[in-house]
């Protein structure tokens, strides 16, 4: 009977204050439409549903996320918020997190993640899926930075102090992606790695929340390339990766070279793509093109990842030039409802949770959106990143799913 009443505190410790932070940006944000907070899906997904609550049990594998995006992804703020929910709510008696997948955006002269800080030497070109010219290949994350140099650090430090999440990020196992053409020696921490075919790895004897990447060029007629770096670690049943870049559409992460290759690397049980803003800004925006980009773009997720679960997202309402509502939304947003359902995806209509038309007006005057009335301040992203948590851990939880298994 005690351990029952420790359960029970455990339980409402935890999913309680996640259940009353969305309850109270429902109750005082007048304009969102809570009751929509739902996540549609098209296909069976019991396997992810039993892989998610057998992490509560301690008895089941690691399950990997990773979610794709443009500029509301990048900042952090957004996905960081549904990390941490998912967290408190399947990590019930862990303490550390893994960080995941993520990119050294400093040294690309572009907005870092708040979550880590990045220092550096050298000098670093860069190049973007989103840039007009090809000048050098391209990863999953969207983006490169090459240096020739003789030798260049990259350190990076998780701000755990600066930041009162309930998971702390550390880590002892580093995967470096990186090209394979090139003839460097890279070492974490003064240990060398070891490298497989433009992937380099190491594993620390000890949890970490930082690191020193040092890379030595022996042969600098030639570039050295980084796509990405993944940070993980023995303990964490959560391994969520965000990859976003500012600016980018479905059609810039075909661009990418190695876009399978480090998917694979990951293999998530779930995808989460949360694109369409920036489509929405083409002034010769053609509807069907749109749809087959994005087709395009789940069908090469699906060649790699057969079994996976794909959840789609329609892009938030918002301005043209700060005064006028995008035409273009009704297209991208019919189009992703299309694609949802040929393709058997999920969906999360954050258009119509947070109000549908003209409601990013709303959310301004509420002080959570930026000026341009297209991104949204950091409170505003964190509102938007409870929503989905507590939508996707009621499809999870849902009681149809329940009552499969139960007869089976």
């Amino acid at each position: 009977m005690i351990i029952q009443k420790t359960k029970l505190y455990l339980f409402l410790l935890v999913v309680v204050p996640l259940i009353t932070n969305a309850q109270e940006s429902c109750d005082s944000l007048y304009f969102l439409q809570c009751k929509k907070n739902k996540i549609v899906m098209n296909s069976n997904i019991e396997g992810l549903a039993e892989k998610f609550r057998k992490l509560k049990k301690d008895s089941g594998e690691k399950l990997s996320i990773v979610h794709i995006g443009d500029s509301h992804l990048q900042a952090g703020f957004f996905t960081e918020k549904i990390k941490q929910d998912l967290f408190q709510h399947y990590m019930v008696d862990d303490t550390i997190a893994t960080p995941g997948f993520i990119f050294p955006y400093t040294i690309a002269k572009t907005n870092n993640p708040f979550y880590y800080k990045v220092y550096y030497t050298g000098d670093w070109d860069v190049c973007k899926n989103v840039d007009t010219e090809k000048v050098c290949k391209l990863g999953l994350s969207g983006i490169t930075i090459r240096t020739n140099e003789l030798e260049a650090i990259i350190n990076i430090k998780m701000q755990n102090k600066k930041y009162d999440y309930s998971k702390k990020y550390f880590f002892n196992k580093i995967d470096i992606l990186h090209n394979s053409d090139s003839k460097v020696n890279i070492k974490v921490n003064d240990r060398n790695t070891v490298n497989n075919e433009g992937l380099s790895s190491i594993g620390l004897g000890s949890l970490t929340d930082s690191i020193c990447i040092r890379i030595n060029n022996n042969d600098t007629s030639k570039h050295f390339e980084l796509y990405g770096i993944i940070l993980g670690n023995d303990k964490s049943k959560i391994n969520y990766h965000t990859i976003g870049i500012n600016g980018a559409t479905a059609q810039s992460y075909l661009k990418c070279d190695y876009f399978s290759k480090h998917l694979d690397i990951l293999k998530p049980d779930l995808v989460i793509i949360s694109l369409g803003t920036n489509e929405g800004y083409d002034k010769e925006l053609y509807e069907l093109e749109n749809e087959f980009i994005l087709k395009d773009l789940v069908y090469q997720i699906q060649d790699v990842l057969p079994n996976v679960t794909i959840i789609l997202t329609t892009p938030s309402d918002h301005l043209v030039r700060r005064k006028y509502h995008n035409p273009n939304i009704k297209i991208i947003r019919d189009n992703i409802f299309k694609v949802h359902d040929y393709l058997q995806l999920g969906l999360w209509d954050l258009y119509s949770i947070m109000g549908g038309k003209m409601s990013i007006t709303e959310w301004h005057k509420m002080g959570l959106t930026g000026e341009d009335m297209v991104h949204f301040k950091k409170r505003g992203y964190e509102i938007q990143g409870e929503l989905f948590a507590k939508a996707l851990i009621d499809l999870i939880e849902s009681k149809e799913l329940f009552i499969k298994e139960e007869k089976e």
